[in-house]
């Protein structure tokens, strides 16, 4: 899972990444990559940091983003922060 995030409240954003974390650990997600300047080629998008998450499957990425424990988090962070996300299939 590629995540490029913009939050308006770096406060907030740090409660929402560490609760988060732990949600995505219960569904095998592991945190491959975070950067706080990634290069952006071919994109109008400016994020302030860009995230890679590794699930075991497109599957597991979908439960926990559909997940119940998910679900708080993620209308928390709509408060405050834009986000894109990409899900892909290892090789």
């Amino acid at each position: 899972m590629v995540i490029s995030v913009t939050p308006d409240d770096e406060e907030k954003f740090r409660q929402y990444e560490a609760a988060t974390l732990e949600v995505v650990g219960r569904y095998g997600g592991v945190p491959v990559a975070r950067d706080a300047q990634p290069l952006i080629w071919e994109s109008d998008a400016d994020p302030a940091l860009a995230v890679i998450l590794r699930f075991d499957s497109k599957q597991a990425a979908e439960a926990f983003y559909h997940s119940e424990e998910y679900a708080p988090l993620k209308a928390f962070r709509h408060t405050f922060a834009e986000a894109h996300a990409l899900v892909i299939e290892g090789l």
